[in-house]
């Protein structure tokens, strides 16, 4: 008797964390998405790398945060509040209009060559999971993914970087005024 509820306990803690969040690779970019904790079909987070080594990270939701304009986002440990927490600037879009009442907002982190790295390392360091505090949102947002699906985001992820900097490094050596 006991076995089948504690099999039924673990299985209704676990599903939910399975379905939050999907790993995509295409042949030129990847990219993890992570529903919200709590309001998971009302904001989700969108991690992506492609080809070029480039990252970007947005967060969908459904709250007109004066678009376009420009915020501040604070990522927190969840669990582990001796790390510090990252303060970066977003920008507030309108996404997608799905009909006249339902509007898809996304807030980007602002793409400085710096910070969509940093929040990708950042969440890794974390054990993939933020706490995000968007500026003029009432509540913060919880992502956790799962731990395979972000094991093979950053696996691609590193290997589009790796790609791209050999790429760099290869155009840097090669000179007009070089001799053949």
């Amino acid at each position: 008797m006991i076995t089948p509820i504690l099999f039924l306990t673990v299985s209704a803690f676990s599903t939910p964390l399975l379905e939050n969040s999907a790993y995509i690779k295409k042949s030129s970019a990847c990219t993890l998405r992570i529903k919200e904790e709590r309001y998971q079909d009302k904001s989700v987070l969108a991690l992506t790398s492609n080809h070029q080594g480039k990252y970007d990270i947005k967060i969908y939701h459904f709250n007109d945060l004066s678009a376009p304009s420009r915020g501040k986002l604070i990522q927190e440990p969840i669990f582990n509040k001796t790390q510090t927490d990252i303060n970066y600037l977003v920008d507030h879009n309108l996404f997608k209009r799905i009909n006249n009442e339902q509007v898809i907002y996304s807030t980007t982190i602002a793409n400085d060559n710096v910070s969509p790295k940093l929040f990708i390392d950042t969440f890794r360091s974390y054990g993939n999971r933020s706490l995000i505090q968007i500026e003029g949102l009432e509540h913060p947002l919880s992502f956790v993914a799962d731990n395979k699906q972000a094991q093979d985001f950053y696996k691609c992820a590193d290997k589009f970087t790796t790609k791209a900097s050999i790429l760099t490094k290869k155009t840097e050596s090669i000179s007009p005024f070089s001799s053949p």
